[in-house]
């Protein structure tokens, strides 16, 4: 803050009288404008002239009040005169300090209470217009998605006039439905909308079947799902699980098989890379073909199908299984020797490489690849489940003709590229 000084009159003629004291015990000749009072208080500090009158009465006659210019007076050495000037000086001076210093002090406060003021001012005035700003930008996003979602819903009742099909029944209950987390950018519950594959499944639900209620739940213990869960018709479906290929059952592992024999499955909603990941200098990273796998422990999470491993001839005694429940645990075996190979899907292990602190010591193999397909689940055993799978099947279709399935994959996967 800049800081101004105020300084009394008092101060001022203070500093007049101490300047002129030295003309004490001298002559003066009196000027045009002069004063008797103006003399005592410029040579003594003090406006009481008595004794400059009685040392010159002879000069100035009867009365003090006039005087004559030209005329010589004598200033005289008046101790007390003296004293009293220099004490009343320096009287003045503290108290013009004083004040000059109080009104200082005054000003400094008002000056910074203005400014507290005005800042005050100035930042309701800027948060006001951010959140205005902020509320409309809000306010647009959600007009637009409103118009898009009702735009979407329109199309897809269209969609729905216009098959050939028999639309899906409204069941009087609430369908339940189940996945699990930790498969980005696919499931999980602190991805946005929950994960893509969970984003699918509700939109499809949504077009086909708009009035039907239905709630998705997250059980993390995926092998759950099919050990009890599942079996006990405590839920409708499940997903993502890959469908084994249930038409060459005779090639299939005993757990495949089974898949095949307990669930039915929708149409593929997403399809990902099946692929095998292995130490950097290891060999496994770069070889081209499976036979080089003979005699290797290869490392798959437990509940994954197995087929298309068995499919190329993968299976025990020609390598081992290390079958852990998590896929992180894949990871940590390849590190410690306890594996030579994760047999995963390209998008978790890649963000599962990233999170472990893996990158560039843990290295895929772009050469032994497979695509697989993800579907929804339902029981054979459930009267629901063939119906459930059919509505979804409806919703999926809709969504594929309307553009909406490449929306929100795009959507999804420029989020997890952009956040990793």
């Amino acid at each position: 803050m800049r800081k101004y000084l105020f300084v009394s009159s008092l101060a001022l003629a203070a500093a007049a009288g101490s300047a002129s004291a030295q003309e004490a015990c001298a002559s003066y000749v009196i000027q045009r404008g002069d004063s008797l009072r103006e003399l005592a208080l410029r040579v003594y500090g003090t406006e009481d002239y008595r004794s400059i009158y009685d040392a010159n009465r002879d000069t100035i006659g009867k009365n003090p009040n006039v005087i004559r210019v030209g005329d010589t007076l004598q200033m005289p050495c008046v101790e007390n005169a003296t004293t009293t000037a220099a004490d009343s000086g320096s009287e003045a001076e503290r108290m013009a300090a004083e004040m000059a210093a109080e009104l200082i002090r005054a000003a400094e406060e008002r000056a910074e209470k203005a400014i507290a003021e005005a800042e005050a001012r100035v930042a309701a005035a800027k948060e006001e217009a951010r959140k205005a700003s902020e509320d409309a930008v809000l306010a647009a996003k959600a007009a637009a998605r409103q118009e898009i979602e009702s735009a979407r819903a329109e199309g897809a009742a269209l969609i729905r006039k216009a098959g050939d099909g028999e639309q899906p029944a409204i069941r009087d209950r609430q369908i339940l439905l189940i996945t699990g987390g930790g498969y980005a950018p696919f499931t999980d519950e602190n991805l946005p909308n929950r994960g893509l594959y969970t984003k699918l499944v509700e939109t499809a639900l949504l077009r086909a079947a708009p009035e039907q209620a239905y709630k998705i739940q997250f059980v993390n213990d995926w092998n759950s799902h099919l050990d009890l869960l599942m079996p006990t018709l405590a839920f409708d479906a499940t997903f993502p699980w890959s469908r084994p290929d249930c038409d060459a059952a005779e090639s299939l592992s005993e757990s495949d098989r089974n898949r095949c024999e307990t669930y039915n499955f929708s149409n593929p909603f997403y399809e990902v890379v099946d692929t095998f990941f292995a130490k950097e200098g290891s060999g496994y990273e770069a070889t081209l073909t499976y036979a080089d796998f003979a005699g290797t422990t290869i490392c798959r999470p437990e509940g994954w199908t197995l087929s298309h491993m068995d499919a190329v001839g993968l299976y025990e005694p020609a390598i081992k299984l290390f079958r852990p429940v998590s896929p992180d645990e894949c990871f940590y075996a390849v590190m410690d020797g306890r594996a030579d190979i994760v047999a995963v899907e390209a998008h978790l292990a890649v963000e599962a490489i990233d999170r472990l602190g893996f990158e560039h010591q843990i290295i895929e193999n772009p050469n032994l690849a497979a695509i697989k397909p993800l579907n929804v689940m339902t029981h054979v055993d459930n009267p629901d489940g063939e119906a459930i799978l059919e509505t979804l099947n409806q919703g999926l279709a809709i969504m594929q003709q309307s553009g909406e399935w490449r929306d929100i994959v795009s959507t999804a996967l420029r989020h997890q590229m952009e956040n990793g």
